[in-house]
């Protein structure tokens, strides 16, 4: 059986779509700067050679940018839903 990553769990118990969407694009974005800056993350050592912390971590700039997105969304998607008489409607139009 898999084990689900948070953002699979979000997905699965209701989180609505602008944060999905905003976990997503964390995830693309984070992963893009991990890789770029790739070349400012290798360290060459004398005895051990050359060490590069994106093949040490190669998921972490995903991580970090999906779970950046997450809380954006989950805060912007709070902030919607707890207007007064337009709360319920952001609600169901978001999925929560």
């Amino acid at each position: 059986m898999k084990e689900l990553t948070a953002f699979e769990m979000e997905s699965v118990n209701g989180a609505g779509w602008l944060q999905d969407g905003l976990a997503s694009l964390g995830s693309s974005m984070g992963a893009s700067a991990w890789t770029l800056s790739s070349n400012l993350l290798t360290i060459d050592l004398p005895i051990i050679g050359t060490i590069n912390l994106e093949s040490i971590a190669p998921n972490l700039g995903s991580q970090v940018g999906n779970m950046i997105g997450t809380v954006i969304g989950f805060t912007i998607e709070g902030s919607l839903a707890s207007i007064p008489m337009f709360g319920g409607f952001i609600n169901k139009l978001l999925g929560n």
